[in-house]
């Protein structure tokens, strides 16, 4: 008796082998949701709605990457959603880093564990540039640094705005008070044209797009070359160190998701970004594309939290 409930034991272990490597094999066979832990119309929001059709082609094109806006807390509760989906690969997000790994850098604990997400490739690495209003009495670094209780919009805490911003006011010594709750470059954007607030960091790219309209303007470029006429680098007012200070996208999924799954995920997202449509795209757009594999990305978010626990009591 004891041998026959071995045996089946056995059989059955080796039944569901099969399953799950068949189950594996076959991924994916329904929709995958790529979540977007901001609201529409900000830079992680356009990347996601474009590189998406692009992976899901390179999956085999038998299912659709479908973009999903999960807004709140400053990205935490994308993170919550994605960190309580199944392990099977059908939910996968952008993150924000270095922001969103400030609070492991603080010690603050939170319902998601950011170490546990499954890292699937970096899509970009953005440089920052210094925007103010253009009626802003404040139009250039000098008279920012002698301004006091600045007002600094940013979406929340566990941005990557706010991180940088929070060193470079350190470094500098501007007086800001940081203004949370802003879903998106687009409604920063308009608190700064309104007066509401008086300066932010945004990427290089999205500052381009919003000062189309003359609205902004940029005083402060965190490039090694400004890519803005007139506009002085951080090197050039005395500052080298903040050239460190980017922008991180990067693609994670479920906690536990197996390697295959990963695999075939990140292979997906490396050959979207290599594909011709989207190369096409950046050189028309300039948006930056820069990928990195799911290990490449595990590492540079280490070195990322090694450079950053530095400034651990400035960003208390």
């Amino acid at each position: 008796m004891i041998k026959s409930i071995g045996m089946g034991a056995a059989a059955f272990g080796a039944a569901a082998l099969v399953a799950a490597g068949t189950a594996s094999a076959a991924f994916p066979e329904k929709n995958i949701t790529f979540i977007i832990p901001y609201g529409p119309g900000g830079g992680f929001d356009t990347y996601v709605r474009k590189i998406a059709p692009v992976m899901a082609k390179h999956l085999g094109g038998k299912v659709n990457v479908v973009p999903k806006n999960v807004a709140g807390a400053g990205g935490r509760k994308a993170l919550n959603v994605l960190y309580r989906a199944k392990p099977d690969g059908y939910n996968i997000a952008v993150f924000n880093m270095p922001g969103m790994l400030l609070d492991k850098i603080l010690g603050k604990k939170q319902s998601y564990d950011i170490d546990k997400f499954t890292w699937l490739g970096r899509i970009a690495q953005s440089k920052y540039v210094l925007t103010v209003g253009k009626k802003s009495p404040y139009q250039d670094i000098k008279s920012l640094q002698k301004a006091k209780g600045l007002k600094y919009a940013v979406t929340s805490k566990a941005s990557g705005s706010y991180v940088a911003g929070k060193i470079m006011a350190k470094a500098m010594g501007l007086d800001i008070k940081f203004l949370t709750g802003y879903k998106g470059s687009a409604k920063i954007s308009l608190s700064m044209v309104r007066g509401d607030t008086h300066l932010s960091l945004f990427n290089t790219r999205s500052y381009a797009k919003w000062a189309k309209g003359g609205d902004i303007k940029a005083v402060l470029s965190f490039e090694s070359k400004s890519p803005f006429a007139g506009v002085p680098t951080v090197r050039e007012v005395g500052h080298p160190s903040l050239e460190a200070l980017t922008i991180e996208r990067v693609v994670g999924t479920a906690p536990g998701v197996s390697a295959d799954v990963q695999k075939k995920l990140s292979d997906a997202l490396f050959a979207a970004l290599n594909d011709p449509s989207i190369q096409a795209w950046h050189k028309k757009t300039k948006r930056p594309i820069d990928p990195l594999s799911g290990a490449e990305t595990a590492k540079l978010l280490g070195d990322l939290v090694k450079f950053f626990q530095q400034y651990k009591d400035i960003l208390k």
